[in-house]
This record gives C-alpha cells, sequence and structure tokens, in this order.
C-alpha cells in the first residue's frame, strides 16, 4: 500500500513562515536604526528689529519715515539702503495704491505703510521720525474735475501716524505710538531707543525732538554703503 496521503507540508509551511517572519523583523530593525535626516531651519533670519509706519489709508498725504542708526546714516526714500538698515517701499498715500491690470480694470488696496528693516547690530542709538512730505493736492483735484462724489470735500489734511518697534527674534512690539500731522513740512520725532553690542535694547526709550530734514526740504545723510532711488 502507498503511504502518499499520509504524508504532510506542515513543517515546509512552517520554515517558511519563520522565514518570513525573520526577513520582516530584520526589516523593522533596519527600518529603525536609519538615521533620520536632520530637520533644516525654514529659513535664515535676515531681520533683526522693523520699524513699521502707516497712516491714514484713505489720505492722499505721503508722510515718509526716516530711521537713522548711531553712525548718522539715514534710511528713508532719498537713501533706501543705509548700513543695515532697508526700506521696502516708499509709500506716497493713496495716490500708488491703484494699478491697472492686464484687462484694463483697476485694482485698489488701501494700504500707507513704510517698513525699515534693520539686518545687523550697530551699538548706540537709533532715532526714528516721519516727515509730512507732500498733502498731494492734484489729487484732491482730480477727484473734482472727476466728480469722484465720494471723496470730494472728505479727504483732510490732518493725518494719523503710527510707528511700531518690532524685534525679530524672538518676536515681540517693543514699543507703539501715534502722533498728528496737519500741514506739509511737519516732522516729528517718535522715538530714540539704544542697543548694545548684542543687540539688546538698553531702557529707557527717549523722545527728545531731532530734526533731520531743513526748511528747504533737504537733509544731511552720514556717509555709508548706500544706494539712493527717486521716489517722490
Amino acid at each position: 500500500m502507498s503511504n502518499e496521503r499520509y504524508k504532510s507540508t506542515i513543517a515546509f509551511t512552517d520554515l517558511l513562515f519563520n522565514i518570513l517572519v525573520g526577513f520582516a523583523f530584520l526589516f523593522i530593525i533596519a527600518f529603525l536604526l536609519i538615521k533620520p535626516e536632520a530637520k533644516k531651519k525654514d529659513f535664515d533670519r535676515r531681520a533683526e528689529f522693523v520699524v513699521i509706519m502707516e497712516w491714514d489709508y484713505e489720505a492722499v498725504g505721503d508722510i515718509d519715515l526716516y530711521v537713522q542708526d548711531p553712525t548718522g546714516a539715514q534710511c528713508s526714500f532719498r537713501m533706501n539702503v543705509a548700513n543695515y538698515m532697508h526700506l521696502d517701499k516708499d509709500d506716497l498715500g493713496s495716490s500708488n495704491d491703484s494699478v491697472v491690470n492686464a484687462d484694463g480694470t483697476i485694482s485698489t488696496v488701501k494700504i500707507n505703510r513704510e517698513v525699515v528693516t534693520i539686518r545687523g547690530i550697530i551699538q548706540g542709538e537709533y532715532i526714528v521720525n516721519a516727515h509730512y512730505y507732500s498733502e498731494r493736492e492734484w489729487v484732491k483735484r482730480m477727484d473734482e474735475v472727476n466728480n469722484n462724489v465720494e471723496n470730494v470735500g472728505k479727504r483732510s489734511k490732518e493725518v494719523s501716524v503710527k510707528i511700531e518697534l518690532h524685534k525679530v527674534n524672538p518676536y515681540t512690539v517693543l514699543w507703539a505710538g501715534e502722533k498728528k500731522f496737519f500741514k506739509k513740512g511737519q516732522e516729528e520725532t517718535f522715538l530714540r531707543f539704544r542697543l548694545d553690542n548684542d543687540g539688546t535694547v538698553l531702557p529707557p526709550f527717549t523722545f527728545e525732538e531731532k530734526k533731520f530734514i531743513s526748511p528747504m526740504g533737504t537733509t544731511n545723510i552720514a556717509p555709508s554703503t548706500s544706494q539712493s532711488f527717486e521716489g517722490q
């Protein structure tokens, strides 16, 4: 009588199963031993402090931000890069808030803001001023010519100007203040602050007035590695 029907493959199946389990275990161990790639920082911080000036979004008046560093260099529309200071944009008030799109339509973003970024530390005192450069009377006249009922008679020379000092790392708003501007040529010192070699703000903040703009509308700027551009 043949014994073929009594033969079993259970032992062979167990062997294959054990081999499979062994490979799976080795794979898990190898995966756990793989050293994860160190996470790269999202970006290099390129600023130490930021000075932000904003004024009435409907105002046609052109307000200019000035920041003077301890060397006497001034960052403004007249010199948009001065030492470690950079002006992002010369905002002209509501007169440059609109753009003509490719399809001929007009888009308007009502933001009046200038920002100076301080990207490195120079020990000493920084002075933050604002200057009422222009009232943009021609914008008011255009309202009348175009019969812009919404704006005719509503525009005012009085402008509320707010300035904030932000520290980037760690982020915090160090100071904020607001002043009223009433006429072309008005200049106000908002803030004076001092930094040590490590970029620590040395209290107290001070507010003694210092004028940058002469009655002739000119300013003295200390020599620095800077660029200038026509802004007004």
